[in-house]
């Protein structure tokens, strides 16, 4: 064979191998573009259930959040007002409490196929669940005292005189320091973050409680006053209509009444009636609430504002003895749609001008007062001086918030944080916020 020949055999044999690599192609093109279409759709399924997390944990904190009985509908509200991915289909999320009081939630869905629906696969199943672990460290105090610019050596809660204290299921809590001369409180806690002298279960250098309620203010009151004339209103317990004078406002969680001036509480009965089915917000301008003599007024479903421009007085004001007694029970608004959700009284805490309970400065709780209170009861820049008698009402969950506290005679506190707590929808700070546990 000569050279030439073998040259040509060998040109032969090269290009048949190239030839060969035709078909071998043509029969891995198929699994190859499968593979691709997979990678793309898989892709897009995971981004779906990415968003979907998101949406999810936020819906769940925001419903664990709110706490209350309509917790489940917070949390869908908030799921549904979230965009979801475009194209994909979204069953509605369930939402529930497990044994160990975890807020738990899933959701399931589909996300449509492109390239895989060639192959008969027209959609890809996607669903994530969250869970979100409850706070730990609810400051879960019946009294605690603010004590607004002071170094926590001030002592701004004090057990003076011979109080008689019954407190269940709370603690008496100062962001400065306490001293129990005259009692030792029986409080489950007594948390200071300076000292602590003589009371129950002293818990003395803790961390200074934020006032979470102060934001209330700037966010939600409203003025009507302006111009008018500052005559007040006396407002009767046992009448069947609110009085002449009131201006009123209607929300979309009950009515709202503005006060010109000092409201003045009379009579025997309920104001806002026995079992409302709505709230009611009473806003007092530039005025203070006084307890008339003998009165034995109540209020349900209700929150009182104390609220004005600090050109006069802004105090609760009850008799002071002398053969009268007043009481004042109070439950708060309880619609989850009503920033007031919770409170029972709130004092503006802009408001600095004759806000005290103090004898020589205003007028003293007692003696002959009477302050059943269920809800949270904010005057954050007054100082009360309590000689009366204090109870929880009927869902049991009291917290004063004040600046400082002092009890002083005879006093009788009768105070409990109960599950009423979440009935009524009443917030308190929490050391440890929720947080999500996937």
């Amino acid at each position: 064979m000569t050279r030439t020949n073998r040259k040509c055999i060998r040109l032969q044999f090269i290009d048949n191998v190239q030839g060969s690599v035709l078909p071998l192609f043509a029969l891995l093109a198929i699994p190859l573009l499968a593979a691709v279409g997979a990678a793309v759709d898989y892709s897009h399924a995971a981004a779906v259930r990415t968003q979907l997390q998101a949406q999810l944990d936020s819906a769940l904190l925001a419903g664990a959040k709110d706490a209350s009985g309509n917790w489940t509908q917070v949390a869908l509200n908030v799921f549904n007002g979230s965009p979801h991915t475009t194209g994909a289909t979204v069953n509605p999320p369930s939402f529930a409490v497990d044994g160990n009081g975890n807020y738990t939630a899933t959701v399931t869905g589909s996300v449509p196929t492109s390239v895989m629906n060639a192959l008969a696969i027209s959609s890809i199943a996607v669903s994530t669940t969250s869970t979100v672990a409850p706070g730990s460290g609810t400051e879960n105090s019946c009294i605690l005292t603010l004590d607004h610019a002071q170094p926590t050596s001030d002592v701004s809660l004090t057990l003076d005189g011979a109080p008689v204290l019954s407190l269940s299921g709370c603690g008496i809590r100062s962001n400065s320091s306490m001293n129990c001369n005259g009692h030792s409180g029986n409080a489950t806690a007594s948390i200071a973050a300076g000292t602590v002298s003589n009371c129950s279960n002293a818990q003395a250098r803790a961390l200074v409680v934020p006032d979470i309620y102060w934001d209330l203010a700037a966010n939600n009151i409203t003025f009507r006053c302006s111009g008018m004339a500052s005559n007040g209103v006396t407002w009767d317990g046992s009448a069947v209509q609110p009085p002449a004078g009131l201006i009123t406002v209607t929300r979309s969680y009950g009515t709202e009444y503005h006060v010109c001036g000092d409201l003045t509480l009379t009579g025997t009965g309920s104001i806002t009636g026995a079992a409302p089915t709505s709230d009611t917000v009473i806003v007092v301008e530039n005025g203070n609430l006084n307890i008339g003599n003998d009165a034995d007024v109540s209020t349900v479903r209700a929150t009182i504002i104390l609220t004005g421009n600090n050109t006069v007085p802004s105090a609760i004001n009850f008799p002071n003895g002398k053969g009268h007694s007043g009481t004042l029970s109070v439950s708060p608004s309880t619609d989850p749609n009503n920033p007031w959700q919770g409170v029972s009284v709130y004092q503006d805490p802009i408001l600095t001008n004759g806000v005290d309970n103090v004898w020589g400065v205003g007028d003293s709780w007692g003696p002959g007062a009477i302050f059943n209170a269920d809800g949270v009861v904010y005057l954050p820049r007054s100082n009360v001086t309590f000689h009366g008698s204090g109870a929880s009402n009927n869902a049991k969950c009291t917290k004063f918030v004040v600046n400082t506290f002092t009890t002083d005679g005879s006093t009788n506190l009768n105070f409990s944080q109960t599950s009423g707590c979440t009935t009524l929808g009443v917030h308190q700070w929490v050391a440890v916020p929720l947080h999500l546990a996937h």
